[in-house]
């Protein structure tokens, strides 16, 4: 009897050690760079406190490695007025972190190792501290806390139409009412339609001319092999328009130009204009500034001067989305 309680009391002993160590190890396991559902639990926390980003300079080809929050700053920066109300700023914040994903999700090969550029017709233009200080000169500060305050806020906000990151684009001022992609770019976004964006016509930039004189509107079409006439008064053969105004294409002598085409060859703010032969000149008469497709930022920020928050102005803007936590 005395035998066998000796070697209960010696398993129990053993089993006393032993167990300490089984659990020791479980835990060490989830640190580990094992496979365990916990380790992949933790490395998703720790990444959303730690995410980067990697920016492709369009210009040098450089990539350079930042934090997600210098990354949206330097968005900020490049792309909308510091002055903007912070409701504006905040909107805008999402639709870059939202697009930064978008591309990140669609990337293709010319991006490489990087997750996004910064040029602004491929993806979106990012200033770099550097830049923002020549930009802002004596207001950087002020300008940097203000930003700064509102990437703070909405950091972890994303745009999702049917549990997907959206296409989020965005455009400095549209012609009083936003563009469908489809008339734009040709592809069917469901929540990149147009919508009214009445703000716009408020602005004092709202409407611009370029005056181009004959030889020069000749010489910008000799690379397209466009047979003119004589008279300059008769290039123009006619326009059509999307339901908009936007213009969708312009006949030109012998050949029918896109008007994206029309406003890239002639440096125009917009594709939304009107052609006109005038005293020896051709006079464009162009309202708008940008692409038209997605979110204003003028009529965002006269959205949001009127009371309206940025889930709010992005709602607008973006039909049928959801703003969601990631």
């Amino acid at each position: 009897m005395l035998k066998s309680y000796s070697m209960l009391c010696f398993f129990l002993s053993l089993a006393m050690i032993l167990c300490p160590l089984c659990a020791m190890e479980n835990v060490s396991n989830v640190f580990s760079n094992g496979s365990t559902e916990n380790t992949e639990a933790v490395e998703v926390i720790e990444n959303v406190d730690v995410s980067t980003v990697k920016v492709m300079s369009v210009n040098s080809k450089n990539i350079t490695e930042m934090t997600l929050n210098d990354y949206l700053l330097g968005v900020v920066a490049a792309e909308i007025n510091p002055t903007y109300h912070e409701e504006t700023i905040k909107a805008q914040i999402i639709a870059s972190h939202t697009l930064l994903l978008y591309v990140k999700k669609h990337k293709d090969d010319t991006l490489k190792n990087a997750d996004i550029t910064d040029d602004s017709t491929q993806h979106q233009a990012f200033f770099t501290t550097e830049q923002q200080k020549e930009k802002w000169g004596e207001n950087y500060d002020i300008y940097v806390s203000k930003i700064s305050k509102c990437v703070d806020e909405v950091i972890n906000l994303t745009i999702q139409h049917k549990g997907e990151y959206i296409n989020s684009v965005f455009h400095s001022m549209s012609n009083g009412r936003t563009e469908d992609a489809k008339d734009v770019w040709g592809g069917d976004y469901p929540y990149l339609k147009s919508v009214p964006s009445v703000g716009d016509t408020l602005s004092p930039a709202h409407v611009s001319t370029v005056t181009v004189s004959v030889k020069d509107f000749e010489d910008k079409l000799k690379s397209h092999k466009v047979k003119l006439e004589d008279k300059p008064e008769k290039w123009i053969k006619g326009i059509t328009n999307t339901n908009t105004g936007m213009v969708k294409t312009v006949k030109i002598g012998d050949k029918e130009f896109k008007g994206t085409d029309i406003r890239t060859i002639f440096q125009l703010k917009s594709s939304t204009f009107t052609l006109e032969y005038k005293d020896d000149k051709f006079i464009f008469t162009v309202k708008g500034y940008g692409h038209g497709v997605g979110m204003s930022q003028y009529g965002a920020n006269h959205m949001a001067s009127q009371g309206f928050s940025y889930e709010e102005i992005l709602k607008h803007y973006y039909k049928g989305i959801e703003i969601k936590e990631i």
